[in-house]
């Protein structure tokens, strides 16, 4: 496979609404998109039956995420598990920073739901954060002192296809 862009990944959540000021004014994420499929192509595509709402976010450095609102479908919130890797098939995005103690500062003036204890040093050379959003959705951040040695540029071209 010959990707031409970045990865991005979607979660399925349900409510758009209440998650959003989590992701823009807590994590700093630009909403680039918001995008509303109906049921007609929503279930050709087998994203959907009743159509969906996707709103695309993306970071400073071009991660993107994208939130997925199923139409017509009455979910409870997700049930908040106690560890990001409790039960298989489970998934949680990882974020890079520059200023983790700064992530998390706003993290906790936000009253997020932190479930590491505090910053935690996985390794020498990196630390790391973990969090949930208000729908119980697992986000790892991470920060590590050299991030050449972690991701070194092995293909430069393909870093910087748009």
């Amino acid at each position: 496979m010959n990707t031409v862009a970045p990865l991005e990944v979607g979660f399925v959540v349900a409510d758009i609404d209440r998650l959003l000021p989590f992701y823009r004014d807590v994590l700093g994420l630009a909403v680039i998109g918001d995008i509303e499929s109906p049921a007609v192509r929503s279930r050709e595509s087998g994203l959907a039956p009743d159509g969906y709402r996707v709103l695309r976010l993306e970071s400073r450095s071009g991660d993107r995420l994208k939130l997925a609102q199923p139409a017509g479908v009455s979910r409870p919130a997700a049930s908040r598990a106690g560890y990001a890797m409790h039960c298989a098939g489970a998934c949680y995005l990882t974020f890079i920073v520059a200023d983790l103690a700064d992530v998390y500062e706003r993290l906790r003036q936000a009253d997020a739901d932190i479930r590491s204890r505090g910053i935690v040093q996985l390794r020498a050379g990196l630390h790391m954060l973990l969090v949930v959003d208000p729908e119980g959705n697992f986000i790892e951040i991470l920060q590590y002192d050299d991030l050449s040695a972690y991701r070194p540029v092995s293909n430069p071209v393909a870093r910087s296809t748009p």
